[in-house]
């Protein structure tokens, strides 16, 4: 009986089925928001981490239109791989807009045409010579022989005769490095391969946990300008290597550019401060522009909601076709003068979010800046900051805009380059606009840029004109 009993219940514990809940594991996702504490992941197990010095606020989401959290790097992802071929083409032709925010190019192979083989095309078919690519050569062994030692940064104040008078360690390493890289160059390619891999050791140990990098002071007004530029230079370097060493940098800059953005849409000196007017500038913000495309360049993710909300800044900054764009949003900007760099920094916006040389705003802004900022090396006052957007605007516009531009840029500004002494290869920092507080470097470090413009970022497809 004992034994019948017993047998009766081993069979039943063996059909009994427990049924036990699945454990998920939890994965913490931060975003950042200036209207309330960070956000971790989205869905049941959301949670909410308040600052220390705040209470914890209403959940927001950054999927809900009406919210003002803004997710900082969606799903990080590795570097696309490049394209084989040798000579890439150019973007291809945006689909017409759906909305706002949806009307992005298609980039990710934008920084392919810096290799050596695809320069020669892309200069050859954008009317470069062996005249701008001299010049180019001659200013990054400038900037390699001025790069400080023993770390391999730069300064704006010298060593070298015409300096800045603000010294600003972190944009001048920056926009040396936007130089050198502009040309192909990389930390394991490249003539100067030595002097960025060396400038990279040392930014990269600059960088704290929140994305921004400690170099020294910076001018207040600098700082969200030197982040940016810091930010473009960092994504390159990932996209064009897919060195590993810059992939978590890299999502930690652009995590600081996104949660920066000021809540009418575009960015300032600084992020959204508690009792600050907290508007942005277009001239700060076709900076962060490039860093959103530059960190899709190199496959990092950008939150749509980043590109709605700037979107929304363009339409509002816009003040009409005679006068281009304001540098503010203003209740009286009806009244403001026409400003070509601010200008050529919303049109380069416009053309990136996927507007086409065709648009009738776009073209009416080409047409401006064409009359009232030509490229006059030798005019009583220079611009070289409009200049290097517009040459950007107009490359991507191609047809006869490009070639009335570039008629005289392959022909002046290599001419004015500095050719014997201790500064050969930089540009005189004289009559410049703001040449007084960049200095010879950062007149320098522009005039490459225009003139890498034929290779440096392959061009949005466009219609003839």
């Amino acid at each position: 009986m004992s034994l019948s009993v017993h047998v009766a219940l081993l069979l039943l514990l063996a059909l009994w089925v427990v049924r036990r809940e699945a454990v998920r594991d939890r994965i913490l996702q931060l975003t950042f928001s200036s209207a309330g504490p960070p956000t971790a992941m989205r869905g049941a197990d959301a949670v909410t981490i308040a600052p220390a010095a705040e209470a914890a606020a209403a959940d927001e989401r950054p999927e809900k239109k009406e919210t003002k959290s803004i997710a900082a790097v969606a799903k990080p992802v590795e570097p696309k791989p490049k394209p084989d071929a040798p000579v890439p083409e150019p973007a291809a032709r945006p689909e017409p807009s759906k909305g706002a925010g949806e009307s992005r190019v298609p980039i990710s192979a934008g920084l392919t045409g810096r290799g050596d083989d695809a320069k020669t095309a892309l200069v050859a078919a954008g009317g470069g010579t062996e005249g701008t690519e001299r010049a180019v050569e001659l200013a990054l062994g400038w900037l390699a022989r001025n790069a400080e030692k023993p770390d391999g940064l730069w300064r704006l104040t010298g060593p070298y005769e015409g300096g800045g008078n603000q010294e600003n360690r972190l944009a001048a390493s920056a926009m040396a490095l936007l130089a050198l890289q502009g040309a192909g160059t990389t930390p394991s390619s490249g003539r100067h391969a030595a002097v960025v891999d060396r400038a990279w050791k040392s930014l990269l140990k600059k960088q704290r946990e929140d994305g921004t990098f400690q170099l020294g002071a910076i001018p207040d007004q600098h700082s969200l300008y030197s982040h940016a530029q810091a930010t473009i230079a960092l994504c390159e370097a990932l996209g064009m290597t897919g060195d590993e060493r810059f992939l978590e940098p890299a999502r930690r800059a652009l995590r600081y550019a996104v949660a920066a953005q000021m809540p009418d849409g575009g960015w300032r000196y600084r992020p959204p401060e508690p009792n600050h007017e907290n508007k942005g500038d277009m001239s700060v913000t076709g900076w962060f522009l490039m860093v959103l495309k530059t960190a899709e360049m190199a496959g990092l993710d950008v939150p749509g909601e980043t590109y709605t909300r700037l979107e929304s800044f363009l339409d509002n900054v816009f003040i009409s076709d005679e006068k281009g764009f304001n540098y503010q949003i203003n209740p009286l900007q009806k009244v403001a003068d026409f400003r070509p760099a601010i200008t050529a920094e919303g049109l380069l916006c416009r053309q990136y979010l996927g507007w086409e040389s065709d648009h009738p705003q776009v073209q009416a802004g080409i047409e401006r800046l064409l009359a009232e900022s030509p490229l006059d090396m030798d005019g009583r006052t220079r611009n070289v900051y409009a200049w290097y957007y517009q040459t950007q605007v107009f490359r991507h516009a191609g047809g006869t805009v490009w070639e009335s531009w570039n008629g005289r840029l392959r022909k002046d500004l290599p001419a004015k380059q500095v050719r014997t002494g201790r500064e050969a290869g930089s540009w005189d920092r004289a009559n410049d606009q703001w040449g007084h507080i960049g200095g010879r470097l950062y007149v320098t470090c522009l005039s490459t840029l225009m003139l890498e413009v034929y290779y440096r970022h392959l061009p949005i497809r466009h219609e003839p004109r």
